[in-house]
């Protein structure tokens, strides 16, 4: 019996831990903890970042397929009508030509918004059925236009939110309603003399984003460039990327300086969009004032198209910004695409 307890006791004696083991455990056991919780920490903002730029981006992919979704269905409703010329003090019918009564326009911001809206503005009619009249009626004609404009959210916050305004590049959407639609008005005084229509105030009532009326509202924040590139060719790698219909970018059916484009929206059109995330507009942001993003350099040629593109790249590249470009080619589904305009005699 004496035996067996010395052996329980030596073992009991041999399997017990001392407190200097005790010690070194628990600081290996501290150091794995610490180790673990910054490897969560790690991860946490690892995945809070991604998170935040897919969201941001989100936004900006989600504004782009509407605006594409949009444009494809505009329409300028051609058709053919006589050309008059005056003989004697009467208008009397000349010849046949192409004419509409819609307009579809591609023109530089600053001309009609100055320099906040940095790059091109789109505008266009289409059924999309927008009404507070007539909510059932979705063929309805509304105008549309798309820019990039900078500035305060004050206009679009509820009035029961106060807090500072927030100055950032946007994409901006012009959306009047039905019953506020100018284009037929606009062109009536021309029509009435025999004359060709012409659009120039349709797409400006309430398009100031910064009027209290405003018809325009933010689709996505961040937005630092909108490039609308209409185009009659498909792109190819390799090839020439300026357009033959609108070199300049500036397209206007009502007026445009080849005849044969007249009365026609383009069969396609490249539109580029390049978003910023909220870090990225939070190390630009600098009050009211506007930062430079895209050069007055940029975007007049198509021609130099890609490399206005590669050049805004590096440029974003150099100030550590994270950003994203987004381009598609929309093809226009009412185009009926002829080079004949119908201003010969007949």
């Amino acid at each position: 019996m004496k035996t067996f307890l010395l052996v329980r006791r030596r073992v009991a004696r041999h399997t017990a831990f001392t407190i200097p083991e005790l010690l070194v455990a628990m600081t290996i056991l501290s150091m794995l903890l610490l180790m673990l919780a910054g490897m969560i920490d790690q991860v946490q903002k690892a995945w809070t970042y991604s998170e935040s730029r897919v969201s941001q981006f989100r936004e900006a992919r989600v504004a782009f397929d509407i605006m594409a979704k949009n444009l494809s269905q505009a329409s300028l409703n051609s058709y053919w009508d006589y050309r008059y010329e005056t003989q004697k003090s009467v208008q009397v019918p000349k010849s046949y030509r192409r004419t509409a009564d819609l307009q579809f326009l591609v023109v530089d911001g600053e001309k009609v918004l100055g320099k906040n809206a940095p790059t091109q503005m789109l505008f266009f009619q289409a059924p999309l059925g927008f009404s507070r009249k007539y909510p059932s009626m979705n063929n309805l004609l509304n105008g549309r236009g798309y820019f990039v404009y900078f500035g305060d959210d004050t206009n679009f916050k509820p009035s029961i939110i106060k807090s500072v305004p927030k100055f950032r590049y946007r994409l901006m959407e012009f959306r009047p309603t039905t019953e506020d639609n100018m284009i037929y008005q606009d062109s009536k005084p021309m029509r009435d003399k025999g004359e060709d229509p012409a659009f120039s105030e349709w797409f400006k009532l309430g398009l100031d984003p910064t009027n209290s009326k405003t018809n325009t509202h933010p689709l996505a924040d961040n937005i630092v460039a909108l490039v609308v590139t209409p185009r009659d060719t498909i792109e190819e790698k390799g090839q020439d990327t300026s357009s033959k219909i609108a070199p300049s970018y500036e397209f206007d059916s009502s007026n445009h300086v080849v005849s044969d484009f007249r009365s026609q929206v383009p069969p396609l059109v490249r539109l580029t969009l390049v978003a910023i995330d909220e870090t990225s507009a939070i190390r630009l942001e600098n009050g009211s004032t506007m930062p430079s993003v895209v050069d007055a350099s940029m975007f007049s040629n198509s021609k130099n198209y890609l490399s206005d593109i590669e050049n805004l790249k590096q440029k974003l590249s150099d100030q550590r910004l994270n950003f994203k470009v987004f381009s598609s080619l929309v093809a226009i589904r009412s185009s009926k695409w002829s080079a004949f305009s119908g201003d010969e005699n007949n």
